[in-house]
């Protein structure tokens, strides 16, 4: 596009304020569009055996791989001035598998707000939703294990007041739903209003203590959970921070199931110019899995990204989860049987930027369901993944 409609585009988007207003506001369009190439051993190509075969039905199977073609074009439109931040995108995967000559379009959308109201108070929002035939491409795990289309969503509200120097105040809300695409199905919900606050006690040292309510949703059933936590932030370095929360949960079913278990939740995020790393491990009770109403989960995770150059990085992902009856049934049996879902995701890849305008990446993942007992029936989730994806940027 030209640099004269980018110009109407900014005009258009701020038309009917002041002129000051406008000469401070950046509207900035964003147009990408993504080739990839990839060998995947998708579990929706198996062959259907009777749940009754003496293999143990489909999951018993080994998965047929292909090659497939892979086409994403993403708009955005992003708009930032002293106050403001608003970044927004819709992107579109179209999928085309060679061997079997299947095409299958997916569709993501995503919107994130930071506005400033104050010097002391600020309001940030988001929301993304996930209309995939996929299951793994959500960016949760363990959602919907089926191999039918999947609709998922999540969104995020706060409010923070600075109330001083050393105390911020937030209360904030948060949802995620997700319904399995066939007839039948039954859609589940999670709603999680909280209060939190934090208090600064030293140069690098942050306590705070939360309040959290859960309502876990899933056709008629109706689950909910209270928690108190303490949590404590330090920053370890100047690029290192790390984050513990924890505390109890009360859990109440609707079938009349109660009982407590512990919440705790450690973060650490390291970001140093060239080398980035994140570090997530915690136990807590989820909800809005396309299965089931409510879940105890352990999950864990570690990203990084190296920058070798100003052109060239690399990448690398594992993370790992566990899910069975809340509030914690078998949470802290290791050999349970079919009573505990788990699995594992490994990626590792390498991106090299020609210019500003296109990029070249290629990438591996294994994604694998290790235990078998509560998968989804018909359905092998043990995937490998080998891609190379081209990514031209317009603006």
């Amino acid at each position: 596009m030209s640099r004269g409609w980018k110009k109407w585009l900014a005009v258009a988007a701020v038309a009917g304020t002041s002129p000051a207003a406008l000469g401070a506001t950046l509207v900035e369009p964003r147009l990408r569009v993504s080739l990839e190439e990839r060998y995947d051993d998708d579990f929706r190509l198996n062959p259907v055996v009777a749940p009754d075969a003496p293999t143990g039905g489909a999951l018993g199977t080994t998965p047929t791989g292909q090659l497939m073609s892979k086409v994403t074009p993403r708009v955005g439109l992003d708009v930032k001035d002293r106050t403001l931040k608003l970044e927004s995108f819709y992107a579109a995967d179209l999928l085309m598998r060679h061997g079997s000559g299947t095409v299958t379009l997916d569709h993501r959308a995503g919107l994130t707000v930071r506005k400033l109201l104050s010097r002391r108070l600020r309001v940030e929002a988001s929301g993304s939703i996930f209309r995939v035939t996929d299951p793994r491409s959500l960016p949760r795990e363990s959602v919907a294990r089926t191999n039918q289309p999947v609709l998922y969503g999540a969104s995020k509200l706060s409010v923070t007041n600075r109330v001083s120097r050393r105390v911020d105040v937030a209360a904030g809300y948060a949802f995620e739903g997700v319904r399995v695409l066939t007839s039948g199905s039954v859609a589940g919900f999670v709603h999680t209003p909280y209060l939190e606050t934090w208090v600064r006690t030293a140069p690098r040292l942050w306590l705070g203590a939360e309040y959290r309510y859960q309502a876990f949703l899933y056709g008629d059933s109706m689950d909910q959970a209270h928690g108190i936590f303490g949590a404590l932030r330090y920053r370890l370095s100047r690029n290192t921070t790390a984050t513990l929360r924890g505390g109890p949960v009360s859990f109440l079913g609707q079938d009349g199931t109660r009982g407590w278990m512990p919440r705790v939740k450690l973060e650490v995020l390291h970001e140093r110019g060239t080398f980035d790393m994140g570090l997530i491990l915690g136990h807590d009770l989820v909800g809005a899995s396309g299965f089931a109403n409510t879940l105890w989960a352990d999950y864990a995770g570690l990203t990084f990204n190296k920058h070798f150059s100003q052109r060239a990085q690399m990448f690398a992902a594992a993370s790992f989860f566990r899910n069975g009856r809340a509030p914690g049934e078998d949470a802290f049996r290791w050999n349970v049987g079919t009573n505990v879902s788990q699995g594992y995701t490994l990626s590792a890849g390498f991106e090299f930027e020609v210019n500003r305008y296109v990029s070249v990446q290629a990438a591996v993942d294994r994604i694998a369901q290790v235990g078998m007992g509560d998968a989804a029936a018909d359905v092998n989730l043990s995937r490998n993944v080998a891609a190379l994806r081209l990514h031209m940027t317009a603006w």
